[in-house]
């Protein structure tokens, strides 16, 4: 408390002090040529990140052209506040729960909706992640999208985030972009590859992009990277596989798929899709063509040589998308209680927020059996 009056009175000192210069006269001091008037004080509340500061004395000019620079005009808050309630957004608190975790620090209360103003300078900082420069280090590219619920005309209506996730030759993952949709359609997943490629990630050194069964990111990954071997995502193709099978048949089914997925070599893996086919063409035909009309990309991560210690934890990892979906699940949790969203910029911040805390938290935790390679 003591701090707080002391500041206060050095920022009305301070501000007497500007009113002088301002004037280029002392406190009641007459000259034949007077620049401006004081014309009394009024009051000023301003939250700092030591509290609140109450009752203000501002100077004030007869004519209202002083203005002081201590704070701007109808400033309420410190920079450094706003600064302290953004970190705290990007580091995943939300807006309606910054309110209750700052309050014991600042001793003031923010409402959600302050909260919401403030957060909008991330505007600049999300501009800034989507323009920025890409090293070309990945090796490995996941490509996936979720979708969120945003405020229409009329109604809530769905969009997709469109998620591009790394694994760098030094085994560092990353969230690298983000690009909002309508859809998972041609044109946009071309388009946001088409920008990766653009400012720099052309896929000199990509092993394996990854994918689910998006026919938007399939095409795509043709036309801009067709030099890099596909993997669609096992999860995701057996999770359509059962929609087809009868309960009774599901795990068994399962287990005939595990053995393709967790062979030791390509020749193996082929041969435990024929005996799959064998033993599950009569009853589900279909089925069975679902695996084999895509086998070649379901087993694009037996080419990748790996060194043996390693071969498990790795193809593990790159044969799904589970490594990007597990980012989503933050996603979701973050969003979840949001239920729909005001609009597309809203959307674009905390999708930016979430990036920014785990690709933060990755930073100094690299995967070093990925930079284990043959």
């Amino acid at each position: 408390m003591h701090l707080r009056k002391l500041t206060k009175s050095f920022i009305e000192e301070t501000l007497d002090e500007e009113m002088t210069q301002y004037q280029q006269r002392e406190k009641h001091q007459r000259l034949k040529k007077m620049i401006d008037y004081r014309n009394g004080h009024y009051q000023r509340n301003l939250d700092t990140t030591i509290g609140p500061l109450d009752n203000i004395a501002v100077p004030r000019s007869r004519s209202g052209l002083f203005k002081p620079t201590v704070f701007k005009r109808y400033q309420r808050r410190q920079e450094a506040v706003n600064t302290v309630i953004c970190n705290a957004f990007l580091r995943g608190i939300s807006t309606r729960e910054v309110a209750g975790a700052l309050k014991p620090i600042l001793d003031t209360n923010i409402s959600a909706s302050a909260v919401s103003r403030i957060t909008k300078s991330l505007n600049a900082q999300v501009k800034a992640f989507h323009q920025r420069q890409l090293l070309d280090e990945y090796q490995f590219l996941f490509l996936d999208g979720i979708a969120i619920s945003v405020k229409g005309a009329l109604k809530a209506k769905k969009i997709l985030v469109l998620t591009a996730y790394g694994i760098t030759i030094f085994g560092k993952k990353e969230l690298i972009a983000f690009r909002i949709s309508n859809s998972e359609s041609n044109q946009a997943c071309e388009g946001f590859l088409n920008d990766l490629f653009k400012r720099g990630l052309q896929g000199k050194n990509l092993k394996l992009i990854i994918t689910d069964g998006s026919k938007g990111f399939i095409n795509a990954v043709d036309l801009v990277y067709p030099h890099v071997k596909h993997q669609r995502c096992w999860v995701h193709k057996l999770r359509n596989c059962t929609k087809h099978l009868k309960k009774c048949d599901i795990d068994a089914f399962k287990n005939d798929a595990r053995k393709i997925y967790n062979a030791s070599t390509h020749r193996d893996a082929v041969a435990a899709f024929k005996s799959l086919r064998q033993h599950w063409v009569k009853d589900y035909p279909q089925v069975v063509k679902l695996i084999e009309q895509d086998l070649d990309s379901l087993l694009a991560f037996l080419e990748i040589p790996i060194k043996e210690q390693y071969r498990e934890f790795i193809r593990r990892r790159i044969r799904t998308t589970n490594i990007i979906e597990r980012s989503f699940r933050e996603i979701r949790r973050r969003t979840r209680p949001m239920g729909c969203f005001a609009n597309i910029d809203s959307v674009s911040r905390i999708i930016y927020a979430i990036f920014n805390r785990l690709n933060t938290k990755w930073q100094e935790k690299p995967l070093t059996q990925f930079t284990q390679f043959i």
